[in-house]
């Protein structure tokens, strides 16, 4: 009996269903959400099964990457510093949602094969993708912390410079993560393939290799990104976090555009209109986006959940930065003083009350709801110009479906 008893222990902390009904009456925008980024996932998985090669293996490196970062962040508590709304699936703890990790394919997946389709030179394609990924993550950072699909601490000084009530740092991670990610997926493959082209599949034990050192390796060299710009600038000298994501930007669209300019396309195909998963995908992503921004009422949303621990608002606790310093936020959520204009307790009778985690907090309405239409309307046509332009610069490189088009291998 005890033996069973354990199991059920763990199985329950290891995954937790929630009924679709009850996400409907209570955060319906959330399960709308969450359905969207399912289609979309099955549309990455489709199309990695139709092309194959290292495609096939770039997904799943995709998922055990997602997986590590998600893991490694609710483990270290310097980072632990975000809370997931309950979804219809949650993992480890209730922590993670199901649909985390088909966020990360529709973003880093979806980039990648775009970015494939550009023909710019291998090493530039790491930074198309990271700035690709924050595109695509735009729309969703900005309508997602609004509509509580996640709550932030309020704060660390890590996450207290917000865009939208978006952390700045959030597209910096985005961009380097995924930056960092692509790299080593394709430099692991030049290093121990050097005789094939950069999608070309050199075999399972190689691919295999790739695959691992890439979802392993993916987050610490996306670390080290925050070193060189964000640290220095931020933690020793309080420059704002948006001047750092701003040079960031501009350092990976310089490398982007050298190598776009030799990149090597297929002029017959550049100028056709083909729609196929990545592309279907892509249009649905900001559709739906542009959906949510014209439809949510951001104040009906009631969100029962795991939050930022509530309690005493005089105790802090220290923040080490790789640069040295040591910085301090508060250790809990003060109900009497806290910097979240995005939540409020208006439609619950029942207060957290001190150690609280689970418990109930409310969306607030739009400040200019004219002003988030007007801005997510604008990064959607952004995005999906950008990315259905990369579709459609060439084909898809070593592709079989090619071959006999473009004989590159």
């Amino acid at each position: 009996m005890a033996v069973q008893t354990s199991r059920e222990s763990f199985l329950d902390w290891f995954v937790r269903f929630r009924s679709p009904s009850e996400i409907s009456k209570l955060h319906p925008d959330y399960l709308k959400m969450e359905l969207s980024c399912f289609v979309c996932t099955f549309l990455t998985f489709i199309h990695a099964w139709r092309v194959g090669g290292r495609f096939k293996y770039l997904w799943v490196a995709v998922i055990l990457h997602g997986l590590f970062v998600e893991a490694v962040s609710y483990w270290m508590p310097d980072i632990d510093s975000f809370w997931h709304a309950q979804g219809i699936v949650m993992f480890i703890g209730q922590r993670l949602p199901l649909y985390i990790i088909c966020i990360y394919l529709v973003f880093i997946y979806t980039a990648s094969v775009a970015v494939a389709h550009s023909g710019m030179k291998w090493w530039a394609q790491p930074f198309a993708v990271g700035l690709t990924v924050v595109m695509l993550d735009l729309p969703y950072d900005i309508l997602g912390i609004k509509n509580l699909f996640w709550t932030w601490h309020d704060t660390d000084p890590n996450i207290y410079d917000r865009h939208y009530w978006v952390p700045w740092t959030s597209y910096y991670f985005h961009a380097t993560f995924a930056c960092s990610f692509t790299a080593v997926f394709h430099a692991s493959h030049k290093l121990l393939a050097p005789s094939k082209k950069t999608y070309q599949n050199a075999g399972v034990v190689i691919e295999t290799v790739c695959m691992l050192l890439a979802s392993m390796l993916g987050f610490p060299l996306g670390v080290i990104q925050f070193i060189f710009i964000y640290h220095p600038l931020h933690d020793t000298y309080g420059i704002h976090t948006e001047v750092c994501v701003m040079l960031l930007v501009v350092v990976y669209g310089v490398i982007i555009w050298q190598g776009d300019r030799s990149a090597e396309r297929t002029a017959s195909h550049s100028k056709k209109w083909f729609l196929d998963e990545i592309m279907t995908e892509v249009i649905l992503h900001y559709t739906y986006f542009l959906y949510l921004v014209f439809t949510s009422k951001p104040e009906n949303n009631v969100v029962v959940g795991l939050h930022e621990p509530v309690g005493p608002c005089n105790e802090t606790e220290p923040v080490m930065t790789p640069m040295g310093q040591v910085l301090t936020k508060k250790k809990y959520l003060c109900l009497d003083n806290y910097d979240e204009k995005i939540f409020d307790f208006h439609c619950t009778d029942t207060l957290p009350k001190a150690g609280d985690k689970w418990y109930t907090i409310c969306g607030t309405p739009y400040e200019n709801h004219m002003e988030y239409i007007i801005v997510v309307c604008g990064v959607c046509f952004l995005g999906l110009t950008w990315c259905l332009t990369l579709l459609q610069s060439g084909p898809l490189p070593w592709r079989q479906h090619h071959h006999r088009h473009t004989k590159q291998e």
